[in-house]
């Protein structure tokens, strides 16, 4: 793997895992490290949970960082991207899909399947996800891409489009073949547009050396 210049935070959705995010290096581009980030068991309420991953976060971002998430790990990138701009560390970007906006997220579900390995471990993580709470906070400074499925019974391109209010820099929004599980259905248009938007960063550029000029 290329020296790493950047790092890309992947976060799943409610009952979901990170492992399969680890598929994506190497479909990114040069110097963008793919880091997997589980959603720890057993808390609470949200708030513990973010309390739990900052300092992962935190960590990471001893280079650029962008974060992505997926449906509820859309929210948990989003208010972990406001945490990291609090403490002036180096954001490029948030990628957003199969999320309404922060403001608009309310509990908006699909069925547990018959077939699901674990039901109830997917019906207490769907509990724990109503839990969010939206608190206005100042937007970000960094870009949000907004991934959608043209066929999500869950999410309106409207309540997509409303992620633009939380940024003070670009918006893009990309509806995309398939419906709520964009990631099985769409993983291909997905990493396309993740690679074109990291392209677009400058801290993101593969011959961008970001400790170039410090002694």
């Amino acid at each position: 793997m290329a020296a790493v210049r950047s790092r890309l935070l992947c976060f799943p959705p409610a009952g979901g895992y990170a492992a399969p995010y680890r598929a994506w290096q190497g479909e990114l581009p040069a110097g963008v490290e793919v880091v997997p980030i589980d959603l720890e068991e057993g808390l609470p309420d949200v708030g513990t949970l973010l309390a739990a991953l900052l300092p992962k976060a935190i960590e990471a971002a001893d280079r650029p960082v962008a974060l992505f998430g997926h449906s509820f790990g859309a929210l948990i990138g989003y208010e972990l991207a406001q945490d990291l701009r609090d403490r002036g560390l180096p954001l490029t970007r948030l990628f957003v899909s199969g999320c309404p906006a922060p403001r608009l997220a309310r509990a908006r579900r699909l069925p547990v399947p018959a077939d699901a390995p674990d039901p109830e471990r997917l019906r207490f993580w769907f509990a724990f996800a109503d839990g969010y709470q939206y608190e206005p906070r100042k937007p970000l400074d960094c870009p949000i891409s907004a991934l959608g499925g043209l066929r999500d019974p869950l999410v309106q391109p409207a309540e997509l489009r409303a992620w633009e209010e939380r940024t003070t820099s670009g918006f893009r929004l990309r509806m995309l073949p398939g419906s709520h599980d964009l990631l099985r259905e769409s993983g291909t248009y997905v990493l396309r547009a993740i690679t074109a938007d990291l392209d677009h960063d400058p801290n993101h550029d593969p011959n961008h050396d970001p400790n170039a000029g410090e002694a």
